[in-house]
């Protein structure tokens, strides 16, 4: 081996040696700054106590319940009612989740009426939207599916 390929190996391995340097660090700095969002958003008593006008106004729908409260996430979900008989028909979803800069809000229904149907939404609010606006939005979305009974 000459010196030229033992100075171009040794470069490889320095090259090598600084990405997996900086990825390191990109994801340590991504934990910090996760951790930092995560007590924010606890001190103030979580998402479903920062956009509690959102969280109730979701949970008037029929059979709307909480199904998941974490700090930075809350997920809402219920049934749809065959108006005719009566009888479960189909499931809804609302996932609410803080993002660094964003409100994510994830909506998703399926109903087994006719053969089916599933209908997906997902919002990216800012943060400092009127949670009664961001409300207006996704029951908009909601809302075409009243047919079926998911508002009573």
């Amino acid at each position: 081996m000459g010196d030229f390929e033992t100075n171009e190996l040794g470069m490889i391995w320095i090259i090598i040696i600084v990405i997996i340097l900086a990825v390191v660090w990109s994801l340590v700095r991504f934990f910090i700054d996760y951790s930092k969002l995560r007590s924010s958003i606890s001190s103030r008593g979580g998402v479903k106590t920062i956009y509690k006008p959102l969280v109730d106004g979701l949970l008037q729908y029929s059979s709307a319940r909480i199904l998941q409260d974490q700090t930075d996430l809350v997920t809402i979900g219920g049934t749809f009612t065959d108006p005719i008989s009566n009888r479960e028909c189909g499931i809804w979803s609302v996932i609410i989740q803080l993002a660094f800069t964003t409100l994510n809000v994830k909506y998703q229904a399926h109903h087994n009426l006719d053969g089916g149907e599933t209908a997906k939404q997902v919002w990216d609010f800012p943060l400092n939207m009127n949670p009664e606006e961001m409300l207006t939005v996704i029951k908009k979305k909601a809302d075409e599916w009243d047919i079926y009974g998911i508002v009573k």
